[in-house]
């Protein structure tokens, strides 16, 4: 099996592309949180608040850690997200999903890496206490032999070399049964955003696709609730 050669970042229509609130300050982050806290997406991570950005900054802090120890200098920057391939049940987390497609091949290298599950559960792997966490954590019977993939920052080509010998195509096989949300393979984008707005102009309308959690299947698409004024499921 070969992997897909594109990633795919999703935004919000009226935001646009490659933007991190991790690179805003605390009074821009609140000012988005009320803006935004109410809206009735598949998952508001709005909703939760303070609590929730503090957490991601912190990981992503953690992130960043893992680049400068992984190819040995400085994070040239804060990484903005996508995922290899497609996976539009992320386009829950926004009112008006939209995604671009940036083929690998606009990357060179350290411009462009993979995690999986995902970067949050770097807070728990590195033992680091929080009131309150968030996101896909450690599972409970973990140990590094067992999942071999946490914690790792991947380039392409060892994603490629170890998709089957790390765990991670069992990993993601038994998401996507589960219909979970973690059915994705994060990416991080290291590049300066400027010359792939350029470059990836054709932005594609994201009908969010459903998950389930505590045996509850949920389709939340936010236009369609401001159409109908009750959430769908």
């Amino acid at each position: 099996m070969s992997l897909p050669r594109h990633i795919s970042h999703y935004f919000e229509h009226d935001k646009g592309p490659l933007l991190s609130i991790c690179d805003l300050d605390e009074a821009d982050t609140q000012r988005i949180i009320e803006q935004e806290r109410h809206a009735p997406t598949g998952f508001n991570r709005f909703a939760e608040g303070k609590a929730f950005f503090d957490y991601r900054r912190l990981a992503d802090d953690l992130t960043m850690e893992l680049y400068t120890e992984r190819f040995q200098r400085p994070a040239p920057r804060r990484p903005f997200y996508a995922v290899l391939g497609d996976a539009d049940v992320v386009g829950g987390l926004y009112r008006d999903p939209y995604k671009i497609h940036i083929p690998i091949e606009h990357f060179a290298d350290g411009e462009l890496t993979f995690m999986c599950p995902d970067h949050f559960h770097l807070v728990t792997l590195n033992q680091i206490p929080a009131k309150q966490h968030f996101g896909y954590q450690l599972p409970s019977d973990y140990t590094a032999e067992k999942y071999p993939y946490f914690g790792k920052l991947l380039t392409y080509e060892e994603l490629c070399a170890g998709y089957h010998s790390l765990g991670i195509a069992a990993h993601l096989e038994q998401m996507h049964q589960r219909l979970n949300w973690y059915r994705y393979l994060e990416a991080q984008i290291w590049v300066e955003p400027a010359q792939l707005r350029e470059r990836c102009q054709d932005w594609l309308e994201v009908t969010p696709e459903p998950w389930t959690h505590s045996n509850v299947t949920y389709l939340q698409n936010y236009k369609q609730v401001a159409k109908s004024n009750s959430p769908i499921y």
